[in-house]
């Protein structure tokens, strides 16, 4: 097998913090209407800040716990931007 890269581009893995359902579900309601992002990050690999243009990749959420009094509380979520 050869090696041979078309590109490289960039993935970047935005994690939130937890969430309520209200604000989960206005969080992917945003991210749903997006097709493409701008984003701006630290470049590891330069030192420097870059921006690039993404689409949205993978997200994934997961339930934490369900309390009575303040209602079903969502883990951090996890949406991968990749660079078109």
């Amino acid at each position: 097998m050869i090696y041979n890269p078309i590109a490289e581009k960039y993935k970047i893995i935005l994690h939130t913090r937890p969430m309520n359902k209200a604000e989960l579900i206005e969080f992917f309601s945003t991210i749903k209407i997006l097709k493409t992002l701008k984003v701006t990050f630290f470049d590891p690999y330069t030192g420097q800040i870059k921006t690039i243009d993404c689409h949205r990749g993978d997200r994934k959420v997961t339930m934490k716990w369900n309390r009575t009094d303040v209602g079903i509380l969502y883990n951090s979520t996890d949406i991968s931007l990749i660079e078109l």
